[in-house]
């Protein structure tokens, strides 16, 4: 995707949000960003934030002591999981009235809550899989009442996860 950027036309600001949630403006080749390595490039990171103050709609760069705005025409999210797909980076860039390609904030967050988005769809006349969402872990006689009424194979699967993560 980067590399099919036409430079003379865009300037692309790649930033990386880490498994903890620091943003990094990267500054290094897409091939580190394909290969997952960009964060062991220091030389070429730079911590940012994207500022949600509309009249900044831009990106927040610290420059030593201080920080500079970095102007942003349009987001392109990449993302997987929490941190971003899951509706969180939509809605900051929502409210720093900065265009977004893609699924906006309450599709991202929807579709990350398996729960919630089978609700949705079984209301819209969808068949979904039956299933049982359960916060903490319950003791063994209130689990078979829960699961009674579900068909073997049964997957347990956290509600707020991307792909198979937690299978």
């Amino acid at each position: 995707f980067m590399d099919n950027m036409d430079p003379d036309k865009y300037e692309l600001i790649k930033i990386g949000i880490t498994k903890d949630g620091r943003w990094l403006r990267y500054g290094g080749p897409a091939a580190r960003v394909e290969d997952g390595s960009w964060q062991t490039d220091t030389e070429a990171l730079t911590p940012c934030v994207l500022s949600p103050d509309r009249a900044d709609r831009g990106l927040l760069i610290r420059q030593g002591d201080g920080c500079a705005v970095q102007p942003v025409d349009v987001c392109v999210p990449v993302l997987h999981g929490k941190n971003g797909e899951d509706g969180t980076v939509q809605g900051l860039c929502e409210l720093a009235g900065i265009p977004l390609i893609g699924c906006g904030t309450l599709s991202s967050a929807l579709c990350m809550d398996k729960d919630r988005a089978h609700k949705l769809a079984s209301l819209a006349g969808v068949d979904v899989p039956r299933s049982v969402a359960f916060s903490g872990l319950p003791s063994n006689a209130e689990l078979e009442r829960l699961t009674a009424e579900l068909a073997m194979p049964v997957f347990v699967k956290p509600v707020r996860a991307g792909s198979s993560f937690g299978i």
